[in-house]
């Protein structure tokens, strides 16, 4: 991803007006000013559209563990497991998989995936059984080869085995139907995923009205359309997902602020209906800016509400930051939400 590249923000000034109009409105949503066959017609392109006047603020600095090895200065996602920290690098890179020390952020291990190809891998997401990796980075928009790897973990777990081999999904959105060059300039890339009771949530990266769409796939090699069941009005732009065992789910991403600066962020939900969730207590909660994050563009939450974010390293003429690892307990915010 290029920081440099502008994208589409809704003012400040109409921020505050929305807020304070749901406000007076005792939390009605959006779109109960609509009726008849828009507000269905609405829905139906969107799936359930969340309303995001309601959530609560919030600041937190992630403690900063390391900055981390050129080996991995494109990380774009983590996966922890078997007491083991993973990264991925993102487009044009090779096709590996390494595993990061949590102290050092020094390169451990290296997985080769053989027979593949990382044209935009953009996160990496497990089950039980099985890492995932989601191959649908589309800052241009016009990619049909959207896919997802699924690889065993048994075959992680054995030390001898340095290169594996990857099933594939293949997926297309519903909602897309031209698939013209309009590089950060559209709603169909993608760089967030998590797996929750068998299916795969994707949530997409939106570079003209900084919202996401939650779409939901199998879990199974196959070919397949998206199911888009959500939409939310993220406030900038999502790079990526977790979500632990008990349900808690966050979103990580940044936003460009008039122009001048990044603000890096995440979304907390919890409480949410079955799977839907943007539907539940939503706590934003700022992170920083860019310039000494980085460019956050990985993060895995634990089940005791802890976890790790990594930036990428950015390059904008003379201003150079290397790629870091730091630290997060957001704990606190999710206990909140459970004791209500």
């Amino acid at each position: 991803m290029n920081l440099s590249k502008p994208v589409m923000i809704a003012s400040v000034r109409q921020s505050v007006l929305i807020v304070f109009l749901a406000l007076i409105l005792n939390g009605f949503p959006q779109l109960s000013a609509q009726t008849g066959s828009s507000t269905k017609n609405l829905s139906d392109s969107l799936g359930i559209i969340s309303d995001s006047s309601i959530y609560k603020r919030s600041h937190y600095k992630p403690r900063f563990i390391t900055d981390l090895p050129k080996t991995v200065q494109e990380t774009s996602g983590l996966l922890f497991f078997n007491n083991q920290l993973w990264t991925v690098n993102d487009s044009g890179n090779q096709p590996e998989i390494y595993q990061i020390d949590t102290s050092s952020g020094s390169v451990v291990r290296k997985v080769v995936i053989r027979d593949s190809h990382n044209k935009d891998w953009e996160s990496i997401a497990q089950d039980e059984a099985n890492v995932y990796l989601g191959d649908f980075g589309n800052n241009a928009g016009n990619r049909t080869d959207l896919c997802i790897l699924k690889i065993h973990k048994s075959e992680f777990l054995s030390q001898a085995a340095d290169t594996l081999k990857a099933e594939y999904i293949y997926f297309s959105y519903p909602d897309q139907a031209l698939f013209a060059t309009a590089f950060n300039n559209n709603n169909f890339d993608c760089e967030a995923f998590f797996f929750r009771n068998d299916s795969l949530h994707l949530f997409s990266k939106n570079w003209l009205d900084l919202q996401t769409k939650h779409y939901v796939l199998p879990a199974k090699p196959g070919n397949y359309i998206a199911r888009l069941a959500e939409s939310f009005n993220a406030d900038g732009m999502i790079t990526d997902a977790s979500i632990n065992k008990q349900g808690n789910v966050v979103l990580l991403g940044y936003k460009n602020k008039r122009g001048k600066s990044y603000s890096c962020f995440a979304w907390l939900m919890s409480g949410y209906e079955e799977q839907l969730y943007f539907s539940g207590s939503k706590t934003r909660v700022q992170l920083g800016s860019a310039l000494h994050l980085g460019q956050t563009e990985g993060i895995v939450l634990k089940e005791d509400n802890t976890g790790w974010i990594s930036s990428e390293s950015i390059q904008l003429g003379r201003l150079h930051r290397p790629a870091k690892l730091f630290k997060i307990n957001f704990n606190s915010y999710f206990e909140v939400d459970r004791m209500k």
